[in-house]
């Protein structure tokens, strides 16, 4: 049996601080650091077998979609570049 502590120890090491920029601003999100688990409740919860298989077919698909929109992204970039070079 894990005393109170060392449970308090492994839930603070199994969840991360990541910071992420989303519409212009600055947020700060507890993500899990193990495969196959998700934040649930500010818990580290198993993800069903379903959810994983619907993850993988998602991010195929974005990253499908991004790789079709990267050289619009890259000039969109560049330019914002030129812009702040000129300040």
């Amino acid at each position: 049996m894990k005393t109170f502590k060392e449970l308090i120890y492994e839930f603070g090491e199994a969840l991360k601080k990541t910071v992420v920029y989303r519409a212009g601003k600055k947020k700060i999100i507890r993500k899990s650091s193990k495969d196959g688990y998700k934040n649930v409740g500010g818990k580290e919860v198993k993800m069903k077998a379903p959810e994983k298989l619907a993850r993988r077919k998602a991010m195929k698909k974005v990253a499908k979609k991004n790789k079709a929109k990267a050289g619009r992204m890259a000039k969109k970039r560049a330019r914002t570049m030129r812009k702040r070079g000129d300040r």
